[in-house]
């Protein structure tokens, strides 16, 4: 209770909504001291929404300038020109810092990013792709996102086995397609 009375902000996680309650998860101070709960959709209001996709606008620079030295903030304008042509947001410590103003990233912090898929990439653009994403010093964790599928571009990418993980609302599951399999539905 005391995340939330210091930072009054969750995360919607993967998961179906119940009884018109929503899931989301309370960030603690450490990563052990998440929380998963759920908030009534009722109580939500557009104007109280910040998408991933919201955080890309410049917000980085409304921090002090000691946290945009952060690795992984640093990185981010740098990333950002790279990634014109998708569209995406960010997440991750770095992403709740730039919606709350809490100083959540740290020095090892990778850049999480999301990428609501809308094109189907090669193993071989994957590996360019990630190459550009992270020639900044810091790990850029790049999510394929499609509704309430996701997996990672860099397992993608490197996998030597013919299966991928795709998270779902339902818990994981392996695929040999993750491009189909993230808009099945």
């Amino acid at each position: 209770m005391e995340s939330l009375n210091k930072t009054p902000l969750v995360i919607v996680r993967r998961g179906h909504a119940v009884d018109g309650k929503i899931p989301v998860g309370v960030r603690g101070v450490k990563r052990e001291q998440r929380f998963a709960g759920y908030v009534l959709s009722a109580k939500l209001h557009s104007e109280d929404i910040i998408t991933p996709h919201s955080l890309i606008q410049n917000s980085w620079d409304k921090l002090p300038e000691v946290r945009r030295m952060l690795p992984a903030i640093a990185a981010f304008p740098k990333i950002a020109p790279l990634l014109n042509n998708y569209h995406w947001g960010i997440s991750g410590s770095v992403g709740f810092e730039l919606a709350s103003g809490a100083s959540t990233a740290k020095s090892s912090s990778d850049l999480d990013l999301i990428w609501y898929e809308s094109q189907k990439l090669s193993r071989e653009e994957s590996v360019e792709l990630l190459n550009k994403l992270n020639q900044f010093g810091v790990h850029a964790d790049f999510q394929v996102v499609h509704g309430q599928k996701g997996f990672s571009l860099e397992e993608f990418a490197k996998s030597t086995s013919d299966t991928i993980l795709i998270k779902t609302a339902d818990g994981p599951k392996l695929s040999n397609d993750p491009w189909a399999e993230i808009e099945k539905d």
